[in-house]
């Protein structure tokens, strides 16, 4: 008797249906008395995506570069990692193109701009501090793992699926509340991007 197997689309509708979950958590819990932070939620969804990626490739076991830094800290690249955050149709960033056609060419630039000051001594994430946001991502992450992540993905390849379908969902939202297209997907790409990149050991 042959299993069932899952086409791309199926996979797609299934993760989706599940992500209507985290975006309903995230709504609540960024709501203030005078409406949602958009801004802090496409932030933290878009940090929480790129965790999503950085925490597949060590599931899974891949190859992932350390670059450390002249105070010891270190920082993670790689092409393992760069396949869930950048490089196909189910990608991270995908997610956020396929709703906003931000440019290639501006996607890239975003990337090169991390590479080149990610260990300047006052580097933010979108102005946010990167130890903090990191910090408030792993706490998320580990709470909400076993009760949606952990539940909502076959395995831990599909993470970033899930979250990157959150961020697309919380982008549109944004944009939809008036946000500037271009800002606002330069702000979830570069959260995802930076957050990555990120784990314990780079504070």
């Amino acid at each position: 008797m042959l299993l069932f197997k899952e086409n791309d689309e199926q996979k797609l509708k299934r993760i989706s249906k599940n992500a209507g979950n985290v975006v309903q958590m995230f709504n609540a819990y960024f709501k203030t008395p005078k409406g949602i932070d958009a801004t802090m939620e496409l932030v933290f969804a878009a940090a929480m995506a790129g965790h999503a990626c950085h925490r597949s490739v060590i599931a899974q076991h891949g190859k992932i570069a350390e670059v450390t830094t002249k105070d010891g800290r270190k920082f993670y690249f790689g092409d393992d990692l760069n396949k869930y955050l950048l490089e196909n149709k189910f990608s991270v960033v995908s997610f956020c193109t396929a709703v906003t056609d931000y440019p290639k060419d501006k996607v890239i630039e975003i990337v090169t701009s991390f590479a080149n000051h990610f260990t300047d001594e006052n580097y933010t994430v979108c102005g946010n501090n990167p130890k903090s946001l990191y910090e408030q991502v792993e706490s998320c992450w580990e709470s909400i793992y076993n009760n949606m992540t952990a539940k909502y993905c076959k395995d831990s390849s599909e993470w970033p699926i899930l979250f990157g379908v959150v961020l697309q969902n919380i982008l549109m939202m944004s944009l939809k509340a008036g946000a500037p297209k271009d800002e606002a997907t330069r702000i979830a790409i570069e959260c995802a991007v930076a957050v990555s990149k990120m784990d314990k050991e780079s504070f």
